[in-house]
């Protein structure tokens, strides 16, 4: 116990009101970071939905070389005629299967995302590791992507449809959106699956060289105030891209 006399001291007063003061602030700092990470998962959860101890998968389209294409190289006089792909710097090499470098680029942004909540939790995958599993939530990339396929090709599809090398609006069909020699379009749906209302599916996609990746960098830049936007609820959006630039994409299209 501190003798009354102590506690009179102006010197002991200064140093116990320096003491209450520096804890009110470490606890108003601590409860400011804990905020900030609440909002921050309630934003995450709204749009990416609510995974809890499953973890996310992000998914990529398993591709293969064509039969046809592998036939007609060995057949020919070609120099290493047995190896269909080349790698920087000239080495021939062959792979039964493929994965597309504008898939993998549309992955690292939302992987940059997704870490700061799942930390490790996160699984990448391909579509064909998954074997077409429907009861699962996921983020999946590119227009060759299963996910992607499957959901533009079911009837509560109120969203958008690829036809040729455009992306045509399910609500309105004079909405249309072209690429041509001076930008890509790319789409971003969020979908639930009538049997697994409880799973999200996040299909991010697009036509031209970078209308995927642009559409991922977009959503990685703009999830908070997506989430903000849609809350829960399922919606579509398109974003055009110029050439090669994935950070010049901005949105032109929406529906919910």
């Amino acid at each position: 116990m501190i003798p009354p006399n102590i506690c009179k001291d102006p010197i002991v007063q200064g140093i116990i009101g320096s003491l209450i003061a520096g804890f009110l602030t470490i606890g108003i700092v601590e409860f400011n970071k804990y905020w900030r990470l609440y909002l921050f998962n309630l934003k995450f959860k709204k749009l990416f939905g609510i995974y809890d101890e499953e973890k996310i998968h992000l998914v990529l389209p398993a591709l293969s070389v064509r039969q046809d294409v592998l036939n007609l190289l060995h057949t020919s006089n070609l120099q290493g005629n047995q190896y269909p792909l080349v790698k920087y710097g000239g080495s021939f090499i062959k792979s039964s299967k493929l994965l597309a470098y504008a898939d993998t680029i549309a992955l690292k942004y939302i992987l940059e995302i997704v870490s700061k909540v799942f930390g490790t939790k996160s699984k990448i995958v391909t579509d064909e590791d998954l074997q077409n599993r429907l009861d699962l939530s996921f983020v999946a990339f590119g227009g060759s992507n299963f996910y992607c396929s499957y959901v533009l090709g079911q009837t509560n599809n109120r969203f958008y449809n690829f036809n040729g090398n455009s992306i045509i609006s399910k609500t309105n069909l004079n909405s249309s959106f072209q690429i041509n020699q001076t930008y890509d379009y790319g789409l971003i749906l969020k979908y639930r699956h009538i049997n697994f209302p409880d799973k999200t599916w996040i299909i991010v996609a697009g036509l031209g060289e970078s209308g995927t990746r642009g559409a991922s960098w977009f959503l990685s830049k703009n999830w908070k105030q997506i989430s903000d936007r849609y809350n829960d609820k399922e919606f579509g959006l398109v974003v055009r891209v110029d050439h090669g630039i994935d950070n010049s994409a901005i949105e032109v299209h929406s529906t919910t």
